[in-house]
């Protein structure tokens, strides 16, 4: 069986299953033991020598430690003319005091990445946030705490959205939303509160905080919202956004308070947009 020598750094990462491939330089040594000259049509031709699996070490002797690895094939890269060995899985390990560490990295990377897939699936792929679905998940677990006479639901709604997308079309519509999506997230920080796209130009902000302070950080989203410009060739867009607030303590469900929230959108909107209604 081959072994091949690879620094710390190296070796962790194939054990860690960071690195798959070991790309190895053809110097002479390499060259004999891997190219097989074959005779075909009269002519002198090579193929590369497959190996079932490998030995791994970080230095030499026995006790130091090394993996017998799966070899799944060996290529040849023209380009940079190297061989590249594909590693499968991990066949043995020997003198690693990492085994478990290993274990357990492993499976603190494997829940990383499934939360951050779920996370994924949860967020609008246009403005980032989250989507209705993850909003309607959230809301059952806040109706349910101990805090829920302080939950607020904020209904946001683009003003003549549908004049932009027609004015301008749906890409500058698309920017816009963007924008939104971004100016909503940052100011959600400062209203200890969570941002949901909730269809079209709508969007929801779920939150925890007092009617003062509430009102005060809302004038300051809807200042910092109208005070931007999209670029756009025929003239700048300028935004504005209508918003209805409603609170759980006043509702006898969560419904409810949505569909009052968004009541208070429409009186907005009536009452001359860019503007705050309560219930």
């Amino acid at each position: 069986m081959y072994k091949i020598s690879v620094n710390k750094e190296l070796f962790k990462d194939i054990l860690y299953k960071k690195a798959t491939i070991l790309e190895k330089e053809t110097s002479l040594y390499w060259k004999k033991e891997l190219l097989q000259p074959i005779i075909q049509e009269d002519r002198i031709k090579y193929t590369i020598k497959q190996l079932d699996k490998v030995t791994i070490t970080n230095g030499l002797g026995e006790d130091k430690p090394q993996l017998i690895i799966e070899c799944k094939k060996i290529d040849y890269s023209f380009k940079n003319d190297i061989f590249e060995f594909h590693f499968g899985k991990i066949l043995e390990q020997k003198n690693t005091d990492i085994q478990e560490d290993y274990k357990d990295n492993l499976i603190e990377q494997l829940m990383r990445e499934k939360a951050l897939l779920e996370d994924k699936m949860h967020r609008d792929h246009l403005t980032d946030v989250y989507n209705r679905r993850k909003m309607e998940a959230d809301l059952n677990i806040y109706i349910n705490q101990n805090n829920s006479r302080d939950l607020c639901a904020i209904f946001i709604d683009a003003d003549r959205f549908k004049g932009i997308n027609d004015n301008f079309g749906h890409d500058a519509g698309d920017r816009v939303l963007s924008l939104l999506g971004e100016k909503l997230k940052k100011h959600a920080i400062g209203l200890n509160g969570q941002v949901y796209r909730y269809g079209g130009e709508e969007f929801i902000i779920l939150c925890f905080i007092d009617k003062e302070n509430l009102i005060i950080k809302l004038n300051e989203l809807r200042a910092d919202i109208k005070s931007q410009r999209i670029y756009h060739p025929r003239r700048d867009i300028s935004i504005t956004v209508s918003m209805g607030i409603s609170f759980y303590r006043n509702c006898k469900s969560k419904d409810e308070m949505i569909k009052k929230a968004d009541n208070n959108v429409y009186k907005a909107k009536a009452n001359g947009r860019d503007r705050i209604e309560f219930e």
